[in-house]
């Protein structure tokens, strides 16, 4: 049973131990320490490209995204369109409740590009997991451009979750939680499908 939902429990479990972690001030000294290490190398032409990484994770950048990949499932693979869509919505859910519920501020250091809301988790790394995680694992299990997509879709997501924290708008914790959730969705949305339950 265990090893059965391993792709739903293992991210449930390490998110509730950095959570645990953070409501009992433990992990900020972490945060801190690692922050520390990765300042040190903030420079240009660095700077810059980490903040196109961090684009890679916007909103917009996802919602158009995803219109095309809809329109691509529309054309390829009907049926994949509503467990894509239950995947987006699980990980809005998880962004929007989750940090209004924790309500951590973003760190008060040097912050490299304006932005505002909370900090915990980190948005960002949520749906990059979610989106090129699903995306990656869609295409590589069709042989489609596997030696491409699969390293690319990986660098996009821990280039994204580094970006945000040398760009200083999240913690290092936050990044954490972020991948834990985004592969919880991804979990949670296979599970249906193997279910076939909704979708």
């Amino acid at each position: 049973m265990i090893r059965k939902y391993k792709e739903i429990w293992i991210p449930i479990f390490c998110f509730i131990v950095i959570t645990i972690l953070l409501l009992i001030n433990q992990i900020l000294p972490i945060d801190l320490w690692i922050y520390e290490k990765i300042s040190i190398l903030i420079k240009e032409p660095l700077t810059q490209i980490l903040k196109i990484f961090t684009l890679f994770g916007e909103p917009k950048t996802i919602a158009i995204l995803s219109f095309v990949w809809i329109i691509y499932l529309q054309r390829k693979n009907k049926k994949e369109i509503k467990p894509f869509l239950l995947l987006l919505i699980i990980s809005i859910i998880f962004i929007i409740l989750l940090k209004t519920i924790f309500g951590r501020e973003r760190p008060d250091i040097l912050r490299l590009i304006p932005i505002d809301g909370y900090s915990f988790p980190s948005g960002h790394s949520i749906i990059s997991v979610a989106f090129y995680g699903y995306l990656a694992t869609y295409l590589v299990e069709r042989k489609i451009q596997k030696k491409i997509i699969f390293p690319l879709c990986f660098i996009l997501i821990i280039g994204i979750g580094f970006s945000r924290i040398y760009l200083g708008v999240h913690y290092f914790s936050d990044v954490l939680a972020g991948y834990s959730l985004g592969a919880l969705a991804m979990g949670i949305t296979n599970l249906l499908r193997r279910k076939d339950t909704i979708l």
